[in-house]
């Protein structure tokens, strides 16, 4: 698993998020009750300063960008890029992840603990 944060998207979450050096930024799988989990191009991301068991993270431009562990049934395996779009924003390409859509579970979690 890699995370990979393009220039133009740390750039973009820096003045959307209002971030300074020394803050954080967590990403996470945006979830739509009653349809599958998928590796597409809209994810969730949030500045989180308190990062909780994080299972990958990346410093870029003074922010620490990473995952916690609960997310890791979504990113665990694969890798994950972020980049910026003019029209769409920040946006996430799984170039590994087979048809864009996740095979895992929520309770792998639950499973670990």
């Amino acid at each position: 698993m890699r995370l990979i944060i393009t220039d133009q998207a740390s750039q973009a979450m820096i003045k959307e998020l209002s971030l300074q050096a020394g803050d954080g930024v967590k990403f996470f799988a945006r979830q739509v009750p009653g349809q599958p989990v998928n590796h597409d191009h809209k994810q969730g991301y949030a500045k989180d300063n308190q990062p909780d068991r994080p299972i990958i993270h990346v410093k870029k431009d003074g922010i620490d960008y990473h995952i916690n562990f609960e997310d890791a049934w979504f990113f665990g395996s694969h890798d994950c890029l972020i980049d910026y779009d003019q029209k769409e924003g920040v946006i996430f390409t799984f170039p590994d992840a087979p048809d864009g859509i996740s095979s895992a579970s929520i309770d792998y979690e639950r499973f670990l603990q």
